[in-house]
């Protein structure tokens, strides 16, 4: 904000979150930052949040021309790979878990519930300086497998193969990236029901009412069921497609805040 002062350059500042009330609750430290996530929104040319909830934080604090900019994936141009699928399991099913390690997700709660269903093979993958060793401290279900970080191509060809994917968090204000890989791949995903997720993606996810593991592997069962699962693939290329058409709109509106 000083150095723009200084030099009369543009600030626009792109909010992944605001940290006040995504990281630091209610206490004196909350307050301070708020404060000061406040000044700057207020001093800046502009402001860009990645969903709407955000946005109309960021609007309330009173920040300037705010524009929301929704994180996007290209379309997954890989087909269904029969022996990829072979190599990793000779199960009937295979649902597709990515992480990056964040102490809300819910993996083990995931591992969990899959592993009740044993038609199912679960193919959990991320970061091992994130996720190997919060994995190997539990015994996993026999249907349950954690990959490690995949080669690019080995990882979007899973994407491309598996039958739906599992993304269950308590994290509320999180829009996760990998779920918009998932829509890039039309895969049938099944995720937990936050205010963020539904109003961003409505009724293209199927959703868990909590992170029990019963609850999972009661959804899983669901999406099992060809009918269901041929419905939600409808539903998410519909929903990507729609996002794909407002992406031009959302580049050119932040290029006119940019550069006016």
């Amino acid at each position: 904000m000083f150095y723009c002062s200084l030099t009369g350059t543009r600030l626009v500042v792109d909010h992944h979150s605001i940290w006040r009330i995504k990281t630091l609750g209610s206490g004196p430290v909350s307050k301070a930052i708020g404060f000061l996530e406040g000044v700057v929104a207020r001093a800046a040319a502009g402001n860009t949040a990645p969903h709407r909830f955000w946005g109309e934080k960021l609007s309330a604090m009173g920040a300037t021309n705010v524009l929301v900019v929704h994180d996007f994936v290209g379309r997954n141009p890989n087909p269904r790979d029969e022996p990829l699928r072979r190599s990793f399991t000779s199960r009937a099913t295979i649902v597709i878990c990515s992480h990056g390690g964040h102490p809300l997700e819910r993996i083990e709660a995931e591992a969990s519930g899959v592993g009740q269903v044993a038609t199912v093979e679960l193919l959990i993958t991320g970061p091992k300086e994130k996720l190997e060793r919060r994995l190997s401290e539990r015994e996993l279900p026999e249907n349950v497998r954690y990959l490690g970080f995949l080669p690019r191509q080995t990882y979007e060809s899973l994407k491309a193969s598996a039958d739906m994917a599992v993304n269950v968090t308590d994290e509320p204000y999180t829009l996760s990236h990998v779920l918009l890989e998932y829509a890039a791949s039309s895969l049938p995903t099944i995720s937990s029901r936050q205010e963020v997720l539904e109003d961003f993606f409505g009724d293209a996810l199927l959703y868990t009412d909590s992170s029990d593991p019963e609850e999972i592997a009661k959804k899983v069962r669901l999406m099992q069921e060809a009918a269901v699962r041929d419905e939600y693939r409808v539903r998410i290329t519909r929903w990507y497609e729609g996002l794909s058409a407002s992406r031009q709109g959302e580049i050119q509106a932040l290029k006119s805040l940019l550069n006016p």
